[in-house]
């Protein structure tokens, strides 16, 4: 019994000493890819000067968390805003995430457009995966993104191209029909 006893303590303090806190950070704040505010209005012209409006709904940036005794946590560090349907009746949401266990081994930038037709919704997906062999600290994101990240899908029938500067944010897209709309600061 005394064996038993010495097994069961020797395996926790084991356990205890190989599972620590997981920290995950926030997104890093000099990574400001999307300087918005719900309820802004970003309002964008093609070369007609005809002008399409899109209003922000939301706006996300995750938090520095941290996670007890959980060797094996996702961090799920990201960044993100949505807009409303505008008079296109044509919706946007943009994500930067980070993944990984502990350290990141991958940045996703997804960008979604929703376009509303009689009752149904469709979504169409611009993205990009830059997968890393190894991992390295989160708080290195800034030295795997570029100041512009450019987007395209040429099969698309919404958007081919979207052009997000980090400062400005969205600054342009082009439709499936050619047509670029271009920010109006």
């Amino acid at each position: 019994m005394k064996k038993l006893s010495i097994i069961i303590i020797a395996s926790l303090s084991i356990f205890y000493i190989g599972c620590k806190k997981t920290h995950c950070p926030a997104f890093p704040a000099d990574l400001n890819y999307f300087p918005y505010y719900k309820g802004q209005e970003l309002k964008f012209t093609n070369s007609q000067n005809d002008i399409r409006c899109f209003t922000v709904a939301n706006k996300e940036k995750s938090k520095s968390e941290d996670f007890a005794w959980n060797c094996k946590c996702y961090c799920n560090v990201y960044t993100m805003f949505r807009t409303n349907l505008n008079q296109d009746s044509l919706g946007l949401e943009y994500t930067i995430r980070v993944g990984g266990l502990t350290y990141a081994r991958d940045i996703d930038l997804e960008c979604r457009f929703q376009k509303k037709d009689s009752n149904d919704y469709y979504s169409e997906y611009l993205f990009k995966n830059i997968i890393f062999g190894e991992k390295f600290p989160y708080e290195e994101i800034s030295n795997y993104l570029d100041n512009t990240i450019t987007l395209e899908k040429e099969d698309n029938t919404i958007v081919k191209k979207i052009v997000i500067i980090k400062g400005k944010g969205l600054v342009s897209y082009v439709t499936a029909d050619g047509e670029e709309w271009k920010l109006v600061e």
